[in-house]
């Protein structure tokens, strides 16, 4: 057995600050990761985003900035996101403006939807939006801070809703797709997909089983469904791995492996809260082209106001 301390973050993406926790987590497998070849950590500045990232010396294909140059830059992006915000969306109320975006997913009909809790804990007002463009306000249902999730209920046709795994499926070593919302420098409007891949699965305390998954995880992915090649949702996105800061800690360079809330917690939740859901045995592999426009319609962006 390996112990490894890890750091990992969660995702609402937006202006707000993520909340970064230090857990330990116990593998029964030796993780992958490669040795540190350089201690250096930079500013690395990306022209294209117009976007500053702390990273290894060694991953950054941009430039390295100063610090007082990478808060600059920061700032001037913040700014312009709240303007373009500002003129691009109509407050949901007066007085109130958005400040996070993470994802969601219609579970089930009468409007139900499934997120994280940290993409919906302290807003006095959440919306969902569909990818049909419909904007409407949400109320909370219920959450589980325990294991980061949050049932949402907007007045909305949700016929099309996700079919999901059953609890006892074997979920290691496969492929998957995430949809949702991740951020590209600035919020996207429309859902985007992540292709991936299952890792070994484990426990960790206070947060049950947890699907660590290889993909490009990012802030606005929280929330979103993590799909398997036929279609069927088998957890849901709640966090990755801080490069940086695990390799600060361990010396270790853990890239690209996020964190899903594994569906024996998910129905759980759903049950305890009456949610009937809609479960499938696998079927026949999907292209994730398919695979895209078949989850597409279920998913939500999911906005924080305050």
């Amino acid at each position: 057995m390996n112990l490894l301390i890890l750091q990992f973050k969660t995702l609402a993406g937006g202006m707000l600050t993520s909340g970064i926790a230090l857990i330990a987590i116990v593998f029964s497998a030796p993780f992958s990761a490669e040795s540190a070849q350089s201690s250096d950590v930079v500013n690395c500045y990306d022209a294209d985003r117009d976007q500053v990232q702390v990273k290894l010396k060694s991953d950054c294909t941009g430039e390295a900035v100063s610090k007082a140059e990478a808060e600059a830059i920061k700032q001037r992006r913040i700014d312009r996101i709240r303007r373009k915000l500002q003129n691009q969306t109509k407050p949901l109320e007066p007085g109130k403006r958005l400040v996070s975006v993470g994802t969601g997913f219609f579970v089930a009909p009468g409007g139900m939807i499934l997120t994280n809790n940290h993409v919906i804990a302290r807003c006095p007002k959440v919306s969902i939006t569909t990818t049909a463009g419909q904007r409407l306000e949400a109320t909370i249902e219920a959450t589980s801070p325990a294991f980061d999730l949050a049932l949402l209920k907007a007045e909305v046709d949700s016929h099309i809703h996700a079919i999901f795994a059953q609890k006892s499926d074997q979920l290691t070593d496969l492929p998957i797709v995430l949809v949702g919302y991740p951020n590209q420098g600035i919020a996207p409007i429309k859902p985007l997909l992540t292709p991936g891949r299952t890792l070994k699965r484990y426990q960790i305390s206070k947060l049950g089983v947890m699907v660590p998954i290889q993909a490009d995880v990012r802030k606005g992915n929280s929330g979103g469904p993590v799909i398997d090649e036929s279609g069927r949702v088998i957890g849901v996105v709640t966090a990755k791995i801080d490069t940086v800061s695990t390799y600060q800690q361990t010396g270790k360079i853990v890239r690209d492996v996020g964190f899903a809330v594994s569906n024996s917690v998910v129905l759980g939740f759903l049950g305890n809260n009456h949610v009937e859901v809609t479960t499938a045995d696998v079927g026949e592999k999907a292209s994730e082209e398919q695979l895209f426009a078949d989850a597409r319609p279920y998913i939500v962006r999911v906005g924080c106001w305050q």
